[in-house]
């Protein structure tokens, strides 16, 4: 082989291993700054419900999840989102709230329920039972109470403890036949419809993040583009 044809052959050589680590660069910094834009989106979305005061803000952050997809070439993907969509739009949208057979929603009394929602068993194996059914058996039997143009409410007849002030139970035959030491209580309001506030900003941001996209990812790229040239990038977990 002549001088000649291995001066060619070693510079063409050179040229497709600087192309294919050119590639892998360009490849890698996309990648990292599409990913990264959707991990910011993910956190602030999971701020907006833990500073919401929903009640059980903490658990519901967890719902938002994002998936990314390395995929083949320069077409990585992103998705961000949510496990249960149906409460992110109804505390986003402030969604009206009916009963599906028409008849009254029962709305715990938060001074009997505490947190203002009715404890399920969580006994493995325990059977489902409906929110009444809990209520008389923690209470007795419930009275409805209709207020024209006011609030409806179930009632029960119950005890004070003793050894824990503002809590009750149920009252015994005895005292339910003579009436001594009862109590009434508000166990549900009851309402025809309720109109959830608006807790959530979600919409808000998934739109803001939608549109700031082109020029984040490209501002991402940049930087991590040039981070690649002297240390390799970190590629973060496909789903969390």
């Amino acid at each position: 082989m002549s001088g000649l044809t291995q001066l060619k052959a070693a510079l063409l050589g050179n040229f497709d291993k600087e192309v294919e680590a050119g590639r892998e660069r360009v490849e890698g910094a996309l990648q990292a700054s599409l990913f990264d834009y959707a991990s910011d989106l993910q956190a602030k979305w999971r701020q907006d419900i833990a500073q919401s005061g929903l009640a059980n803000a903490a658990r519901l952050t967890k719902t938002i999840r994002v998936r990314n997809y390395r995929n083949r070439g320069m077409n990585p993907a992103s998705q961000v989102f949510s496990n249960f969509p149906i409460i992110q739009r109804a505390f986003e949208q402030a969604t009206t709230v009916r009963s599906k057979n028409g008849n009254w929603l029962l709305i715990p009394n938060p001074d009997v329920w505490p947190g203002g929602r009715v404890a399920r068993p969580s006994r493995n194996g325990a059977q489902r039972t409906n929110t009444l059914a809990l209520a008389e058996q923690r209470f007795g039997k419930l009275r409805f109470v209709y207020r024209p143009a006011k609030t409806s409410l179930l009632v029960a007849e119950v005890r004070s403890s003793a050894s824990q002030p503002g809590r009750f139970k149920m009252a015994s035959a005895t005292a339910m036949r003579t009436g001594v030491g009862l109590t009434t209580i508000v166990v549900f309001f009851l309402v025809k419809e309720a109109r959830l506030p608006r807790m959530l900003r979600g919409s808000v941001i998934r739109e803001r993040a939608a549109r700031n996209a082109g020029a984040e990812v490209d501002r991402r790229f940049i930087r991590y583009f040039e981070q690649a040239g002297t240390t390799p990038l970190l590629k973060g977990p496909t789903d969390d």
